[in-house]
């Protein structure tokens, strides 16, 4: 299937030391919703060779040994070229394929982030399916 993406959109992306008791956590969700654009500004985005679809990636992820937590949202649009059904009918794959990039771009800045804020990056890789696991 080709798609064609718009760049990917950091909502928003926190870090924190923990300040408790450390323990680890892993929670990021993919959901996907259909857009529709009624702005002017927006013309060439008119659906005509597919649908519009909004990808977002929300998490929250303390990782082994916990001492450190990130969390935030990543987003981007994507249109499906030739396809004009819903998201839920899309192939979990597909889904998958079209996630992958904002999942990377969590490993990244998470990396970054405690390049600087803990002098050694942490490395995080995310597992696809039922049991995505986060290491370091």
């Amino acid at each position: 299937m080709k798609f064609n993406k718009k760049p990917i959109l950091v909502r928003s992306f926190h870090y924190d030391i923990a300040t408790k008791e450390p323990k680890v956590k892993q929670d990021i969700q993919v959901a996907m919703r259909q857009i529709e654009f009624n702005n002017p500004a927006d013309a060439e985005m008119t659906g005509e060779t597919g649908n519009f679809f909004e990808i977002m990636v929300p998490f929250e992820v303390a990782p082994t040994p916990g001492y450190f937590e990130v969390s935030g949202q990543i987003t981007q649009i994507v249109q499906l070229v030739d396809y004009f059904g819903n998201a839920q009918e899309l192939d979990p794959e597909i889904l998958g394929k079209l996630s992958r990039p904002l999942v990377e771009t969590i490993e990244t800045l998470t990396y970054q982030v405690t390049s600087i804020a803990l002098d050694e990056g942490v490395n995080l890789s995310f597992v696809s399916g039922e049991s995505e696991q986060a290491g370091e």
